[in-house]
């Protein structure tokens, strides 16, 4: 019985393991990234940040269009708020919001700038929408499956990037 048990040992250090890790340090190595939250960001000829995905996956996207918004000028842009977010989770922000516009719920999250917007921003973003390491909490009643970041903001969209940027169409 012993030397069964020693043969399937021996089995498992020779074949089974170093495959094992094979496996894991290649999901590890895949999964590393660019740890700029602007790297995905393009400039056009104009020196203008230009619309750009921040991933191939169509769950993010960076438009720097140089606004400073306020939830006043999403509201004229069709935006509804509903309820104003205690900010203690969202460093960096100085309003957030959850609401609906087309019938599709939005999160917009204000910051002071662009820079910060990307900054302090879009790590939360990431892990609303499921990307991101996400610490133990309650799983929130909405879902949220794409974010963009427009200005000074960032957006939370329910299904897809369109929600949004059917709002920013809007934004004067």
């Amino acid at each position: 019985m012993a030397e069964k048990f020693a043969e399937q040992l021996h089995m498992w250090r020779n074949s089974i393991f170093p495959i094992c890790l094979i496996v894991v340090a290649l999901g590890a190595i895949s999964a590393c990234g660019s740890g700029d939250p602007g790297a995905g960001v393009a400039s056009d000829q104009d020196g203008q940040t230009a619309a750009t995905p921040v991933d191939d996956s169509g769950t993010s996207m960076v438009l720097d269009n140089g606004g400073i918004y306020t939830v006043e000028d999403f509201e004229a842009a069709g935006y509804k708020k509903v309820t104003q977010f205690d900010l203690e989770t969202l460093p960096g922000a100085t309003d957030a919001w959850f609401g609906f516009a087309n019938q599709k719920n939005l999160e917009i999250r204000f910051y002071p700038s662009h820079r910060v917007a990307l900054d302090e921003g879009v790590e939360p973003a990431e892990i609303a929408i499921g990307k991101g390491a996400v610490p133990w909490q309650k799983q929130p009643p909405v879902r949220f499956f794409a974010y963009v970041v427009v200005g000074n903001v960032v957006m939370l969209c329910e299904l897809e990037i369109a929600t949004c940027e059917a709002v920013i169409d809007r934004l004067d």
